[in-house]
């Protein structure tokens, strides 16, 4: 059956790993935000505020371009029925960042609304296909911020180092703060809460297996994965430990 998966978080909250983890077990077609596709982004915190002010349509509009081709290619995929697909980021995704500048003054009001005006029409018809701009399912990462700071950290991306830039974690905080808000109020599709407080996915073996459970039983309630097929998941999954 096919299906669209939206992976949901903050910065470094752990969206790429566990979409990585989700197309190994399902099979399926994932997209990933690759930083090095979007050489705009250490510009645009190259400067702090000031960048951010100066580049949040340019960057906003680079990453609308790059989404809506990845979401293009997926809904190809579906129409033929060949695979499902999950994004580690979307379209959603990237209106909260922009929402986020325009709330701290970093993104003029002009250009916001034209972006989101652009971004409505662009999700409204993506290459002939009729898409509302939501998918099967959302799989939300509830970070603590302590958390999500501490993975910024260990990822080593210069350009997030708050050691050279204190300032970012006043940004990092706002950023965080705009996702939990979406999830306090979002009711468009379903989503699948992981709280990353309790699971650590990407380290531990037992936590990783129960969220993938998590995710995949939510699959197999929406009519997205039959029963048979989440057994086999889970078999194969139990022979490779």
């Amino acid at each position: 059956m096919v299906s669209i998966i939206f992976v949901n978080a903050p910065i470094g909250a752990g969206k790429t790993s566990l979409t990585r983890m989700l197309v190994a077990d399902l099979g399926t077609k994932g997209f990933y935000e690759e930083v090095d596709k979007i050489p705009m982004l250490k510009e645009f915190y190259a400067q702090g505020e000031e960048s951010r002010n100066d580049l949040s349509f340019a960057l906003q509009i680079a990453f609308l371009n790059y989404r809506f081709g990845q979401l293009r290619e997926g809904l190809h995929l579906a129409e033929r029925g060949i695979v499902n697909t999950v994004y580690d980021s979307s379209l959603i995704s990237d209106a909260l960042m922009s929402f986020n500048l325009y709330k701290r003054g970093e993104f003029p009001e002009v250009m916001y609304n034209l972006y989101v005006s652009l971004n409505q029409n662009m999700v409204s018809d993506v290459a002939g296909h009729p898409f509302n701009g939501y998918p099967d399912l959302i799989v939300f990462l509830d970070i603590p911020f302590d958390l999500m700071l501490d993975h910024i950290s260990k990822r080593g991306r210069d350009m997030e180092d708050i050691r050279k830039d204190p300032k970012l974690v006043d940004y990092y905080y706002s950023v965080w703060n705009t996702y939990n808000s979406w999830y306090d109020s979002f009711g468009q599709a379903p989503v699948v809460r992981v709280d990353m407080s309790k699971y650590d996915f990407v380290n531990n073996l037992s936590d990783r297996n129960t969220v993938l459970n998590l995710i995949e039983q939510k699959l197999v309630d929406l009519g997205k994965l039959t029963q048979d097929e989440f057994d086999k998941i889970k078999a194969k999954r139990d022979k490779e430990v």
